[in-house]
């Protein structure tokens, strides 16, 4: 991969971990974007009935968290040298789609920036690998901001305001969602903003400003929104939360009246109850930017190539 992580000597063998911020990005990341109902799982959690709140809201008291691929997303390879390499990020996608950093491989969905901003986007993108880049603020241990943060997440409903606990890196955070409130007027901009949230039928709408310019929009693993980085201290979402059954839906529409010609919906992601048993872990985050190295033609996998609609690199 373009980013690795330097070798590790442990027991008197180099163990060269490959992509530890994808491991980690992967446990912070949303749930995978995706049609509602394509994923039978999604479809079959949305079957269920409805958990609804003294007052009829749907109930969104859960911790959410989607399980992995059956197989993991681990690659094992053995130099000539005798290092190992685990590299976490190949075959991200239900162990199928190639990391892919071309532009033919972008996903077509990704935020309209004006064309200064977006030559500096291209910059960014021109660092990055298999979603990763020492740019990245996720690499400084900053909060992954909105619409980024998702992931494992603890949702505690009250008809006041709504607390999500998330689990995913860099480190375990939260927000508040005020309920049938306004934005102060002396607002201070923060990472994660401040979110006013009231409903609308069976879908909580949340109404988030505030947020500095210091997070990114995206940081994705597959590398299939390399384009999807930077924004002002303007920026301005409007969420949209919805539960059927045992499925969590999550929609975004994301202003940027600086940076963007219109306003970016983001793809649908979804994300089911968890198992009963299933509680939020403690993250720790430590600075990772320090142990970037640069790209190497030995480079394995299939990190360069495109997949081809049965999964095929090409």
């Amino acid at each position: 991969m373009k980013y690795g992580m330097k070798s590790w000597n442990m027991a008197g063998a180099s163990l060269r971990v490959a992509s530890l911020l994808a491991v980690l990005l992967y446990a912070g990341m949303p749930a995978a974007a995706q049609a509602p109902g394509a994923n039978p799982a999604n479809a079959k959690a949305a079957e269920k009935p409805t958990p609804r709140t003294a007052d009829g809201h749907p109930d969104l008291n859960a911790f959410w968290n989607n399980t992995p691929p059956p197989n993991g997303n681990l690659q094992f390879e053995r130099s000539s040298d005798g290092s190992i390499l685990f590299d976490f990020a190949t075959n991200f996608n239900d162990n199928r789609i190639c990391i892919a950093l071309e532009p033919s491989c972008q996903a077509p969905n990704q935020p309209p920036y004006k064309p200064e901003y977006m030559a500096k986007v291209r910059q960014i993108a021109e660092t990055m690998n298999g979603g990763t880049t020492a740019l990245d603020p996720f690499a400084q241990c900053k909060p992954l901001g909105v619409p980024r943060a998702g992931g494992a997440m603890r949702i505690m409903q009250t008809p006041e305001a709504i607390a999500i606990l998330y689990e995913g890196a860099p480190y375990s955070t939260y927000r508040i969602v005020y309920m049938n409130s306004k934005h102060p007027d002396d607002l201070d901009t923060t990472y994660m903003g401040d979110s006013r949230g009231h409903w609308e039928g069976d879908t909580l709408v949340v109404d988030v400003t505030g947020l500095n310019d210091e997070t990114w929009l995206g940081g994705d693993v597959p590398g299939h929104l390399k384009f999807t980085s930077i924004h002002s201290d303007k920026e301005h979402v409007i969420e949209r939360w919805t539960r059927k059954g045992d499925l969590l839906t999550y929609e975004a529409t994301v202003e940027d009246p600086v940076m963007f010609t219109k306003p970016w919906t983001i793809n649908p992601r979804q994300v089911r109850v968890a198992a009963p048993t299933d509680t939020l872990l403690e993250n720790f985050c430590y600075r990772m930017k320090e142990h970037y190295v640069p790209p190497s033609s030995n480079d394995t996998g299939c990190n360069y190539r495109c997949s081809d609609s049965n999964g095929n690199g090409k």
